[in-house]
């Protein structure tokens, strides 16, 4: 780590390879080890910072990652570490390979939505799904902007510690506005979030006891239309239920939407 031996590395591997590869090849260091730190995807000109633990003089390898506004340029970060390795330290058995097993540093959140039940004589849209900080106020932000994450963490521990927790994101999930399907409602019918609809988060503590006063909302807006053409009315509701959930790292979450009249 001190000594840079890879420095942002791109290690790739084509479609059918049996390895993956970097290039220009690095040899094992006469002496001492190396501590191997990866992440994915890819970026590049990726900046690796040497954090010291204010505990302790141990220095530990950490980069600052920035959760994209646009849920569709969201990432699956993971992240993975292979420390104190020597070439004589590497077994035949794993063909004097390094391996890394990643683990991903997000949380990944998905919805569905259906109604609880068959309502007579009117046609229910989905029209919007926002996740905010208040009830009131859908612009409020909930979820962190930023973070610092350390790569020399077990993928047991959160390697996260939040920055800028005063700027808070708040996501508009779904939109009528950016959709052409069929968004109407039923009881035997699911609407789910697409492959590119997926949240993909900071590690986060929404629980009743969570020590940071962190609020999320689900709000949800619809519309029914009674039949009987235009002349009968079209009215728009918005409703809205407070989510208690612990956010951990490299889970996935789906939240199921009943909506009830």
């Amino acid at each position: 780590f001190e000594a840079n031996l890879f420095n942002n590395e791109h290690v790739t591997c084509l479609n059918g390879a049996a390895d993956w590869e970097y290039s220009p090849l690095k040899y094992w260091p006469a002496q001492g080890h190396v501590d191997f730190y990866a992440y994915a995807p890819y970026e590049t000109g990726k900046t690796l910072n040497k954090k010291t633990s204010a505990a302790s003089t141990t220095t530990t390898p950490t980069f600052d990652f920035t959760v994209a506004n646009n849920v569709a340029d969201q990432t699956d970060l993971l992240w993975a570490n292979a420390e104190n390795k020597t070439k004589d330290k590497l077994s035949s058995a794993d063909k004097n390979k390094v391996k890394f097993q990643f683990a991903h540093a997000l949380s990944r959140l998905g919805y569905t939505v259906k109604l609880e039940q068959a309502y007579a004589h009117a046609t229910i849209t989905l029209n919007k799904i926002t996740l905010a900080g208040s009830s009131e106020n859908a612009e409020t932000g909930a979820f962190y902007t930023k973070g610092t994450i350390d790569l020399s963490k077990p993928s047991s521990e959160n390697p996260w510690t939040p920055l800028d927790k005063d700027n808070k994101l708040k996501f508009d999930w779904f939109s009528n506005d950016n959709t052409s399907s069929d968004n109407t409602l039923s009881s035997d019918k699911v609407i789910k979030n697409s492959d590119n609809e997926y949240l993909f988060v900071i590690p986060q503590d929404f629980s009743s006891t969570n020590t940071e006063s962190n609020q999320l909302y689900v709000i949800v807006k619809y519309t029914i239309q009674y039949d009987g053409g235009t002349a009968q009315p079209k009215v728009s509701y918005t409703v809205y239920k407070k989510l208690e959930k612990n956010f951990l790292q490299g889970n996935a979450y789906t939240i199921n939407l009943n909506i009830g009249l």
